[in-house]
């Protein structure tokens, strides 16, 4: 468990909260970053507290990456700063003054505030939030947890999603047959990591993956379903992480199907696998490797010739048909 240091105005009995966060970010935020933040006000009881995001994660039965994103949150909105250390490990999280309560409210501050009080995009209402997690409910078909909760809004509040992108990402994952959070924050951190700001532009590239998931099952002579989460795993890692083309993964399944003469994702995986070791992106480059492999191989006619069998030496005696009546008879008289 990695310990972190706790920086700020030391406390004395009681939490201050100054108005500035009352007013500008409370009301926007989700109440279990709120709940998060008012934490480390409270443990500031002395110059430096330790902590661990394991320790605040148990205090509010949260998972260690609900806390992290609370973290992620305020951060982005500059009420804390968060230190690491070369491992990338968390060390210390800074406080600034006006956020942890040290100057009473009343009191203006001498300079002002280094501050961004607003997220980049605009925040949701609250009964903006209500009618979003209520349609996010429907997709699910359940009531969503506080955890849950916290995912959902950390689309919006971190990765910048509006309430229509977050509503398709869920509805594209149900479609999909994927009602979990974790499956869905994946595909989310993967549009955020692409780019995806609209549902436009969402849409454009899940129809262009769909087209290609059913390539690859044709191509397997697969048909009459949608693929499963396995088998959309693999063709993601063909697509996204290796940046396979369609035509190239095409020839993989057939390639399989030759071979073993059955669908084998695992078994394409690891042809697909060896493409990429070699460097392989483009069809011509295949089918130069293919002629090295073949130019490689010893060909058939200068093998060394087999020898014929040696002819049984018994089979050079001359068959002979003998009376074995007679022969008997010869012996008794002898």
């Amino acid at each position: 468990m990695t310990h972190f240091q706790l920086h700020g105005p030391a406390g004395g009995g009681h939490t201050l909260v100054s108005d500035l966060f009352l007013d500008e970010y409370m009301p926007s935020a989700n109440g279990e970053y709120v709940k998060v933040y008012l934490y480390l006000l409270r443990c500031l009881k002395s110059d430096v507290q330790d902590l661990s995001i394991s320790l605040i994660a148990d205090k509010f039965e949260h998972t260690e990456n609900d806390v992290r994103r609370a973290l992620k949150y305020w951060e982005k909105l500059h009420l804390l700063k968060l230190e690491y250390n070369e491992s990338k490990e968390l060390t210390g999280i800074r406080l600034t003054n006006e956020d942890a309560g040290s100057r009473p409210a009343a009191q203006p501050p001498s300079d002002p505030p280094q501050l961004s009080p607003k997220p980049s995009h605009k925040p949701m209402s609250r009964e903006d939030t209500k009618q979003l997690l209520f349609i996010c409910e429907q997709y699910l078909g359940k009531t969503l947890s506080s955890s849950e909760v916290s995912k959902i809004m950390y689309f919006h509040d971190v990765l910048g999603f509006s309430a229509d992108l977050i509503e398709y990402l869920v509805e594209y994952c149900v479609s999909k047959r994927h009602k979990s959070l974790r499956y869905i924050e994946s595909v989310a951190l993967g549009w955020h990591k692409s780019g995806y700001t609209t549902v436009s532009q969402a849409k454009e590239q899940t129809n262009l993956f769909n087209k290609t998931y059913f390539f690859v099952l044709k191509a397997f002579g697969i048909s009459g379903r949608n693929p499963v989460e396995a088998e959309i795993a693999y063709m993601d890692k063909w697509m996204k992480e290796w940046g396979f083309s369609e035509e190239l993964i095409g020839e993989a399944c057939g390639r399989t199907m030759g071979a073993i003469h059955q669908p084998s994702f695992e078994y394409a995986d690891r042809i697909l696998e060896r493409w990429k070791e070699k460097g392989i992106t483009r069809f011509s480059e295949l089918e130069t490797l293919d002629k090295q492999h073949q130019s490689a191989r010893r060909p058939a006619d200068t093998a060394a010739p087999k020898k014929s069998p040696a002819p049984n030496r018994f089979h050079n005696f001359a068959k002979h048909n003998y009376d074995i009546q007679e022969l008997e008879k010869k012996l008794i008289n002898h």
